[in-house]
């Protein structure tokens, strides 16, 4: 590596760190100053708290990290466009690559980074950080068993789920196990499909169990929709639902297959899988497009101008592109390929615009 090399990537480095401990700083403010308050409430330790939010900063590394590279490019190169040292550098006589060949070390380390929190740490401190908040602080009775099945323990009964599906409030696969105070069975209820209509649960394609107290006889019925009153709404669900932070990729792959030997609509879960590797590149897909705008000489007037142009792109990317490519995708507008991967095809071609005029 060149001495110019080293100097670009010593900045950059710096520069991201300086960026990652603001950023990571004033995201654990806010989200402490509102989530404190649930803490203090549900009497749990402040030792407890901290630990929540300590378990959450992989996955706050993760998600800050592609606008952490691009503000450093954009301000190392804004800050030498200022000090003229950029002209010095042409003056001498150094090409565009010697400037982009440290940007690129720099952005492959990032999605590399990434890749690997992504994988390896982020799963097993979310789930560590989601146990905190939900049984501890909110008192939710749900749990999941290997990120596949949904459970519910209820006063005197146990509910299980295989699937839930939040776009249309239903559940699929439903179980539910009633008990008497001695803590035997008197009731089974088995049902295909479960619908949340009017504050209730709509059980339809089932067959119920019920036993008499008396000859301790079981009857059996089959029904082809039957309400029934259950102690969780679909928000509770929601939450208790397999969370595809919590999960690797290979493990939400494995799930992803499960729910479709079953016959269930994975559409949403197979968006997110895709988008479980093509999130990491966007690390180096601002790293291009912060070297192209160094390229084209827009960032002259050094640091202020800098960070808009990153705060603006991050926004068009994160916000509008994004967010919007998922719920499309989610939607099934959109093929789930297309849905994780589009933005970054956008913004890949928006970096080569800008490298085929640059100066």
């Amino acid at each position: 590596m060149t001495i110019l090399s080293r100097y670009i990537v010593k900045e950059i480095a710096k520069h991201f760190g300086i960026i990652l401990i603001a950023v990571m700083g004033i995201y654990l403010t806010v989200d402490f100053i509102e989530k404190i308050d649930n803490f203090m409430e549900a009497k749990v330790p402040f030792g407890r708290a901290l630990l929540y939010f300590g378990y959450k900063l992989p996955l706050i590394l993760i998600q800050i990290t592609p606008v952490g590279v691009l503000l450093s490019v954009l301000i190392t190169f804004g800050l030498m466009s200022k000090h003229n040292e950029l002209i010095a550098l042409r003056s001498s006589g150094i090409n565009l690559v010697s400037l982009i060949s440290p940007i690129l070390s720099c952005g492959v380390a990032a999605t590399l980074l990434v890749l690997l929190m992504n994988e390896g740490v982020a799963p097993l401190t979310m789930i560590r950080a989601n146990k905190i908040w939900l049984q501890e602080v909110k008192r939710n009775r749900m749990t999941t068993i290997q990120q596949k099945d949904i459970w519910l323990k209820g006063e005197r009964a146990i509910i299980h789920l295989k699937y839930y599906e939040p776009e249309t409030m239903s559940v699929m696969g439903i179980n539910v196990n009633r008990f008497d105070k001695q803590s035997n069975l008197v009731q089974r209820i088995d049902a295909k499909i479960g619908v949340f209509q009017k504050g209730r649960w709509l059980l339809k394609e089932g067959i119920a169990q019920q036993r008499d107290q008396l000859t301790e006889d079981w009857h059996i019925s089959l029904f082809e929709s039957q309400w029934v009153d259950l102690p969780f709404t679909p928000e509770e669900l929601a939450k208790a639902a397999p969370q595809t932070e919590e999960m690797s990729f290979l493990q939400l792959n494995d799930y992803v297959k499960k729910i479709r030997a079953e016959g269930y609509d994975a559409t949403r879960y197979e968006v997110d899988l895709h988008a479980k590797i093509s999130f990491p590149f966007v690390c180096l897909i601002m790293t291009l497009v912060g070297a192209g705008l160094a390229a084209r000489g827009k960032i002259k007037d050094g640091l202020a101008i800098s960070i808009v142009y990153g705060l603006g792109i991050v926004f068009l990317y994160a916000i509008t592109f994004f967010l919007l490519f998922l719920r499309l995708g989610y939607a099934g507008i959109l093929p789930p390929l297309l849905a994780a991967w589009g933005v970054n095809l956008l913004f890949f071609s928006l970096a080569a615009y800008l490298f085929m005029n640059a100066e």
